[in-house]
């Protein structure tokens, strides 16, 4: 398995699965819009995916408002989780997500059609734009097990 795999999983995936741990410490798995998905979000080639190395970064939106935005700001580790099952393959990305605060950036992201979460628009309070950084990326492909970046215990 190559990156250039991982990258053809993750931008045929229909949705991003993101956990994150609530205020007990649990963790909590929610479906996010998959902006790396070419078919639905083809103005976003080039932007919403990227690789620096074995390091992934990711973008997504989310309202202000919802839980996840609370427990991202307490703890930053996620995990992220994209599959093509009909294929048996899946890339499950661990690391950090942060917001953007840059309003140009959240400008360029933004997509016609989101007014239906955003009413606003791109600067509506609610919308949230997210970056993800991997640390660690284990993959399932052709049956077999493989992984890019740190491994786990050095990324503390």
């Amino acid at each position: 398995m190559t990156l250039n795999d991982v990258e053809k999983i993750i931008s045929s995936a229909p949705a991003a699965e993101l956990a994150t741990y609530n205020c007990e410490g649990f963790p909590e798995i929610r479906a996010l819009l998959n902006l790396a998905n070419l078919t639905q979000y083809p103005l976003l080639d080039g932007k919403a995916m990227k690789f620096d190395g074995e390091n992934l970064t990711l973008y997504f939106t989310t309202n202000t408002s919802s839980r996840k935005i609370q427990q991202i700001r307490k703890n930053n580790k996620v995990c992220l989780y994209f599959c093509l099952p009909k294929k048996f393959k899946g890339v499950s990305a661990t690391g950090f997500i942060e917001e953007v605060t840059d309003l140009n950036i959240k400008k360029d992201f933004w997509q016609n059609g989101w007014e239906i979460y955003y009413p606003k628009g791109w600067q509506d309070d609610d919308y949230t734009l997210l970056k993800f950084t991997s640390v660690h990326l284990h993959c399932w492909f052709n049956f077999a097990l493989h992984d890019f970046g740190k491994s786990l215990k050095d990324s503390n």
